[in-house]
């Protein structure tokens, strides 16, 4: 498990708060380094406060006293004395430098006759005790509480909502509208490895999503260019190739020799067969016939029905009763069942579908027959056109209908609805040959 989130979306939202944390870091470091514990504006308060009570204390001992009581409030206190009251523990630190500067400068008084204390008591207060000779040898001690800078945390109250909140709300009002050319060529990209035709997606969005999107339909111009034109080369050959079949199947009804004869026409229908197979495997009709929503369950029923019809031993398990609905061509799909149940049929006897669902919430479709089953080092050679493991998997091999297209034309259109076919032998236990379609969700 990763906590780096998967969509673009998300990643480009993780990137923009990072750099605005990151930004708030430097922000924070240079504040909090400078060494200032007392809020700039408060301590300027506070050095002027405490000049004033100097300039009272200056006054008559008796006058400067009712005075500096009379200066009282809850914030600060203020007394004239014989001796200063500041701790000298307390006195090393910036603000007791920039305090006794400013109070040096100001009063242009001696630098022993000002003397500086802060004590923090907590995040937000502390004590500040300034005391301040007087020309008569007294000493005017103030206590005052400014307010503490909490240089981490008051800036952040403003700073993180003004800063964030605006742009985290333009990032989302914006992110969807740079990323739906890139959704769509997503979608699009998924329906063509169905083997779908797709119109041409129009062209918006950055310069990046305009550049791969021309790409991606001048792509998929050229494939159905290269197909269509490989359809009609491969028909006209087949168109071609059929005048003369034609013609030599006449000529050997003339010939007297049975033998001979029946030979020849075993031999031309053959070449009939494999000049039309060929032509159906190149048609691939999956790019003719529209994509629509089925049950497939049911589609295993029906092609099961069909070859009970024909007396073929053929059965489904594991179906459950609801339906389950899926969006395939299914005349496509239902030609490569066809051809699967047809070739367990023929070399196993009988054949037995059933549906699971596979890895990676792939559904499976399972056909198993009772034949010899294939050497491991062959699984991959019957998808060849053409090949077939005689004798090893032909009981029938004057078969004309065979030419060993079955496994390829199945391939071909599981493949076009994006899955995959596999071919494994089952167990010692059960021999056999199980045919596994791996489909998409």
């Amino acid at each position: 498990m990763t906590l780096w989130p998967r969509t673009m979306a998300a990643q480009l939202v993780g990137l923009l708060l990072i750099g605005l944390v990151a930004a708030h870091a430097v922000g924070l470091l240079l504040v909090v380094t400078n060494g200032e514990a007392i809020h700039s504006i408060s301590r300027e308060q506070m050095t002027e406060h405490a000049a004033v009570a100097w300039r009272l204390g200056t006054l008559p001992e008796a006058q400067a006293r009712q005075a500096l009581a009379a200066a009282r409030d809850d914030n600060a206190t203020y007394a004239l004395a014989t001796a200063s009251d500041v701790s000298p523990g307390n006195e090393e630190g910036l603000d007791q430098d920039l305090i006794r500067t400013q109070l040096v400068n100001s009063l242009r008084l001696p630098a022993d006759a000002v003397r500086v204390s802060l004590v923090r008591l907590d995040s937000r207060r502390g004590d500040l005790r300034i005391s301040l000779r007087t020309p008569g040898a007294l000493w005017v001690n103030t206590l005052q509480h400014p307010v503490m800078s909490q240089a981490w945390r008051r800036p952040l109250r403003f700073s993180v909502p003004v800063s964030t909140l605006p742009v985290l709300v333009i990032v989302f009002l914006f992110v969807r509208r740079i990323l739906r050319p890139i959704k769509a060529l997503a979608h699009a990209a998924e329906r063509v490895s169905r083997g779908e035709q797709v119109e041409p997606l129009p062209v918006t969005g950055p310069s990046e999503a305009r550049e791969v999107t021309q790409a991606f339909n001048l792509m998929q111009q050229r494939i159905t260019r290269f197909v269509d034109d490989r359809t009609r080369m491969l028909g006209a050959i087949s168109h071609d190739l059929r005048t003369p079949i034609t013609s030599l199947r006449l000529r050997a009804e003339l010939v007297d020799d049975a033998p001979l004869k029946a030979a020849m026409i075993r031999t031309l229908d053959e070449m009939r067969v494999m000049v039309e197979e060929t032509l159906r495997f190149a048609r691939d009709d999956a790019r003719n016939e529209d994509t629509r929503e089925i049950d497939l369950q049911a589609l295993l029923r029906d092609v099961a029905d069909e070859q009970r019809a024909q007396g073929r031993d053929v059965q489904v398990h594991d179906l459950a009763a609801s339906a389950l609905p899926y969006r395939c061509r299914p005349v496509n799909l239902k030609r490569a069942l066809s051809n699967l149940v047809d070739n367990a049929v023929h070399y196993g006897r009988r054949a037995r579908l059933a549906l699971t669902n596979g890895p990676a919430g792939m559904l499976e479709i399972h056909v198993d027959d009772d034949g010899p089953g294939i050497p491991a080092d062959r699984l991959q050679d019957v998808f060849k056109p053409f090949v077939r493991l005689d004798p090893a998997r032909s009981r029938n091999r004057q078969d004309a209908s065979n030419v060993g297209l079955g496994l390829s034309i199945a391939r071909s259109c599981i493949e076009a609805h994006g899955g995959r076919l596999e071919l494994e032998n089952r167990s010692l236990d059960q021999p056999g040959l199980r045919a596994v379609i791996s489909l998409p969700t």
